[in-house]
C-alpha cells in the first residue's frame, strides 16, 4: 500500500510540476491554440488536489512521497485551506521523520496559522517534546522579550513561552529548555577538549 502511494503521489508531482513549482507561471506552450490558451491559465484546481496529497503525506509520516513532491519543487511553506503547513501537520501528528524531512528542505518553523501558533506550539499541545526539542532549537522568539506569565495581547507575537504558561506546560517547556542547554553545553565542552 505504501509504495502504491509513493507511485501515485510521484505521479501527480511529474504531471503537475510547473503547476506545483510556480502556480501563477504559466505553463510552457505548445502548438494548438486550444492548448495555448490553457496552459497560460493558472491551474489552482490542480494544485489544490496536489497539496491535499501532500498534507496527507505529512499527517501520516510518508517522508517518500515528501520528499518526491519536494523534489518537484513543490512549495514547502504553502499553507492549506486551515492555515496550517506540512510542519505544523507533522509536528502536531508526533510524525518526527516529516519534520525532519521538511526541515531539511528550508520549511519555515516561524510560520504562524490563523490562531498565531508555531509548529512547536502544535507539538506542545500535542505532548510531543521529541518534536518540540527540534523545533524549540529554532528560535522563532527573537526579539520578543516577553516573559511567559505576560498577558496575550496579540497572539501572532505569542512567545513559546507564554504558550506552554496558557497550556498548563511551563514545567515541560523549561525542562525542554534545560535539556537543550545542558546538550549545548556538553558539547561545547567535548569540542573544546578535542585537539
Amino acid at each position: 500500500m505504501k509504495n502504491y502511494r509513493q507511485l501515485f503521489a510521484a505521479t501527480l508531482v511529474l504531471l503537475f510540476a510547473d503547476v506545483a513549482a510556480d502556480p501563477l507561471q504559466p505553463a510552457p506552450q505548445t502548438t494548438t491554440a486550444e492548448s495555448i490558451s490553457a496552459s497560460t491559465e493558472p491551474q489552482p484546481e490542480a494544485l489544490t488536489a496536489l497539496s491535499q496529497y501532500f498534507f496527507a503525506a505529512a499527517r501520516s509520516g510518508e517522508t517518500a512521497v515528501l520528499q518526491e513532491f519536494l523534489q518537484a519543487g513543490f512549495p514547502v511553506d504553502l499553507p492549506n485551506e486551515g492555515s496550517y503547513t506540512a510542519l505544523m501537520i507533522a509536528a502536531y501528528q508526533g510524525q518526527s521523520n516529516a519534520v525532519n524531512v521538511l526541515l531539511k528542505a528550508g520549511a519555515d518553523a516561524c510560520i504562524r496559522d490563523k490562531r498565531g501558533h508555531t509548529a512547536l506550539m502544535g507539538a506542545m499541545i500535542k505532548a510531543e517534546w521529541q518534536i518540540a526539542k527540534q523545533l524549540y532549537a529554532i528560535d522563532c522568539d527573537k526579539g520578543n522579550n516577553a516573559e511567559a506569565t505576560d498577558a496575550i495581547t496579540d497572539k501572532s507575537q505569542m512567545t513559546a513561552a507564554q504558550f506552554a504558561e496558557k497550556f498548563g506546560q511551563t514545567e515541560k517547556f523549561k525542562a525542554l529548555a534545560t535539556q537543550l542547554q545542558d546538550s549545548a553545553a556538553a558539547q561545547a565542552s567535548t569540542t573544546a577538549v578535542q585537539p
